[in-house]
């Protein structure tokens, strides 16, 4: 294969970029499944970590391209993790509420449901940054110098995407 000189390559040349999926995806394929351990799973998150690649190829050195490559499927992976623990809490909690529904009025269930929708619509109205730390900390009890290693962010960031989660959180649905 023939190499790039990378001095002033941009990732935006289609050649370029096909070189870096033909050098990079089956390393970062592996790098995923050992992780996820599923081949499907994997596939999946280095395709979209390559999209990724391509929307943001002007603002991306090729040099460094690897490391975004593996920095996006690792929070790809991340996430795809704690929308699967989200789930399974909202399924172990709607089995758990289904016992109890017979000492609750119709009241009660309306405003615990509009409650809930309304919490999980504010959270998902939050900036992108500022909603990941925070369920990060919130719903993966991540401690913020944790958050801070894996986002490759200064801890005084990750409190400060806190402080502003739990503000917009406050204004939206109030003081609970």
């Amino acid at each position: 294969m023939k190499k790039c000189n990378t001095n002033n390559t941009s990732v935006c040349e289609e050649k370029n970029y096909k070189h870096l999926y033909e050098l990079h995806s089956k390393t970062l394929r592996s790098y995923i499944y050992y992780t996820c351990n599923s081949i499907s799973i994997a596939e999946d998150i280095v395709q979209e970590a390559f999209i990724k690649l391509w929307e943001n190829c002007s603002s991306i050195i090729f040099d460094q391209a690897l490391f975004f490559l593996k920095r996006v499927s690792k929070n790809h992976f991340f996430n795809m993790k704690r929308h699967d623990k989200i789930v399974l809490k909202f399924k172990e909690n709607q089995s758990a509420r289904k016992t109890d529904i017979g000492n609750e009025t119709p009241q009660f269930i309306l405003e615990e449901k509009e409650f809930a929708l309304k919490v999980k619509n504010t959270i998902a109205s939050l900036p992108d940054k500022e909603r990941e730390i925070f369920l990060l900390n919130r719903i993966d009890k991540l401690k913020y110098q944790e958050i801070a290693n894996l986002l490759g962010i200064s801890i005084k960031t990750v409190e400060k995407h806190i402080s502003r989660a739990l503000k917009t959180i406050r204004k939206e649905i109030g003081n609970v």
